[in-house]
């Protein structure tokens, strides 16, 4: 599986650099109001749920759940506010500048902005609280190579679990996409996750195992997901406006715009199954290690 002369690197080095990039997209969200603040605290949230997953065999058994479960909560946060971030600027913010008389959109627009502020308030007050710092001791443990059981320190161990790990998931990811063109949006969902957690394991991997034959997957990997991005944006907009909705006048105009975004947004994806589908055989044409 790995190229020559290259020695693994322990998984307590991979996950102290998950938990560093925690930290610092913690200071860029409290810094910075925008999307990409709220995005980088949401991917490094991702990878740490990937590695507690992918390592569990080695971690001490009581660890996982509470950090994983602690790990998802604080991630739900976190994308509430990327997706109203998103929702506002890839959405609303090019409707009002096409329709910049529209009181029903500048009506929403500010009920969005306001959400927002409220949103990124109450989430720099979780980052400081006590259940965050919580959250980051217990994966700071992690970054201890005594913390870990002994069979991280066998180099066959991880890389059999590695492949074990891939394996499963590239047979999931194929189970999912098995008819792309027939895929229904929820379940063309469950598709672009069960390739969004192929992808983690193969980076994880390829941090430990460094593989040409991995790196060439990724590569082709991310094209695929990449070509998936306007879907999962089209969803996330959809449900932050219905959840908007719920505090909308049944028949109102701000109502009735909102639900015209969503079909506009929705409409604007256009698949390219058969693109999708060509991305789809290249990436599992290549060999995973």
């Amino acid at each position: 599986m790995t190229d020559a002369h290259h020695s693994a690197n322990h998984p307590a080095l991979i996950m102290a650099e998950v938990m560093d990039e925690i930290d610092a997209a913690r200071a860029f969200v409290a810094r910075d109001d925008s999307f990409d603040s709220a995005q980088a605290l949401r991917v490094a949230l991702r990878r740490l749920r990937s590695g507690l997953t992918l390592f569990r065999p080695m971690l001490p058994p009581d660890h996982n759940k509470a950090l994983l479960d602690e790990a998802r909560w604080l991630a739900v946060e976190v994308t509430r506010l990327r997706d109203f971030y998103l929702l506002w600027q890839d959405t609303l913010t090019p409707a009002r500048v096409a329709l910049p008389e529209n009181d029903a959109l500048r009506a929403l627009e500010e009920r969005v902005l306001a959400r927002i502020k409220s949103e990124r308030t109450q989430l720099r007050a979780l980052l400081d609280g006590e259940r965050v710092r919580d959250l980051m001791a217990h994966g700071r443990e992690m970054s201890d190579p005594d913390f870990w059981r002994p069979a991280a320190q066998i180099r066959e161990k991880l890389e059999s679990l590695c492949i074990e790990t891939l394996e499963l998931r590239l047979n999931q990811a194929l189970k999912h996409g098995e008819t792309l063109k027939r895929l229904d949006s929820q379940a063309r969902d469950s598709f672009r996750k069960s390739l969004r957690k192929l992808r983690a394991t193969a980076e994880f991997t390829q941090s430990m195992f460094a593989s040409k034959k991995t790196k060439a997957f990724l590569k082709q990997l991310k094209k695929l997901l990449d070509s998936m991005v306007a879907a999962r944006d089209a969803s996330a907009v959809r449900d932050r406006l219905e959840d908007l909705m719920q505090d909308m006048e049944e028949g109102s105009a701000e109502r009735h715009i909102a639900q015209e975004l969503i079909k506009a947004k929705e409409a604007a994806v256009g698949l390219d199954h058969k693109r999708l589908q060509k991305l789809w055989r290249a990436t599992v044409g290549l060999p995973l290690h």
